[in-house]
């Protein structure tokens, strides 16, 4: 099988998805921010929790893949990743991908066990649980995007940053996890805006997502909170003084976020995600410097 028809079957232009709250988390970690005391940066250990993060990501991708054709929700070319639909890939072979994926994954956190255990457990089995049950059981109860939110959003930002912490406390935790909810907006909005996309042919196969039980109308505009709350919390942080100014960079997002609420594209949702994602990145890493 073709490198080619692999990468396709990953999806990779959800990436963003993964690798934002990982650096996000990292910069937190080793910059320190508000009572997150400084760290010190490791590069081996910051590129195990990214390689983990992603070969995860893409496992669940293609276990999507997978389940939504055994049960018969994507029949056409153009759904999910389109490798299977398309003929390029057989159910067998794309499970057989993803058990690989998720066997990578796991080996990453072996490797990350040695420094915090106690963290990385429970998050592996949480991303797991996720990435399975979501596919195979919880999607047709209109849960997948509670479950994108945690394990995307909290549960990547979380994990990057109490691995590479010095100490973690309960309070640090919440900050981090407050810190993260722009993250956590955009990150549903790539999955609202693919079944937004998929509307229609989730219903006729009796899939539940939050696409199909509001109005077309209702979810457009779920849409454009999940891409301009994210806007609205920068504002807001910044002019309260809890966050930085330099966060006031996400506004070169601002071109990008009119796009895709235009679009309502997968890949235009998820680009603006990218960007985004850096420019707040970037603004924890910078000298904090407060309007108050």
């Amino acid at each position: 099988m073709s490198p080619a028809i692999l990468w396709r079957a990953t999806r990779a232009y959800s990436l963003p998805a993964s690798v934002v709250p990982v650096l996000l988390g990292t910069a937190l970690a080793v910059r320190g921010y508000g009572d997150i005391g400084r760290g010190q940066f490791n590069l081996t250990t910051f590129l195990l929790v990214l390689l983990g993060s992603v070969l995860a990501h893409f496992g669940a991708n293609v276990i999507n893949d997978y389940f939504d054709y055994v049960k018969g929700v994507d029949t056409r070319p153009e759904h999910g990743s389109g490798v299977i639909t398309g003929g390029l890939m057989t159910a067998g072979q794309a499970l057989a991908y993803a058990l690989v994926l998720f066997a990578g994954a796991a080996v990453c956190g072996l490797f990350l066990l040695r420094i915090n255990p106690g963290v990385v457990v429970p998050l592996v089995i949480l991303g797991l649980a996720c990435a399975i049950f979501y596919s195979a059981f919880l999607k047709k109860y209109a849960l997948g995007d509670l479950l994108i939110v945690v394990a995307f959003g909290f549960g990547l930002t979380l994990g990057a940053y109490a691995v590479q912490a010095i100490e973690v406390t309960p309070r640090q935790w919440l900050l981090v996890a407050f810190i993260s909810i722009p993250i956590c907006l955009l990150v549903d909005a790539i999955l609202h805006a693919n079944n937004l996309r998929d509307a229609s042919d989730d219903r006729a196969a009796r899939v539940r997502t939050l696409a199909t039980t509001l109005s077309p109308e209702s979810g457009k505009r779920l849409q454009l909170f999940l891409l301009f709350g994210p806007l609205a919390f920068v504002l807001l942080g910044v002019l309260s003084g809890f966050l930085p100014v330099w966060s006031l960079g996400t506004l070169l997002a601002l071109p990008l976020l009119l796009r895709a609420a235009k679009t309502l594209s997968v890949e235009g949702t998820a680009q603006t995600h990218l960007v985004f994602g850096l420019l707040y990145t970037i603004s924890f890493v910078l000298a904090p410097t407060f309007l108050w």
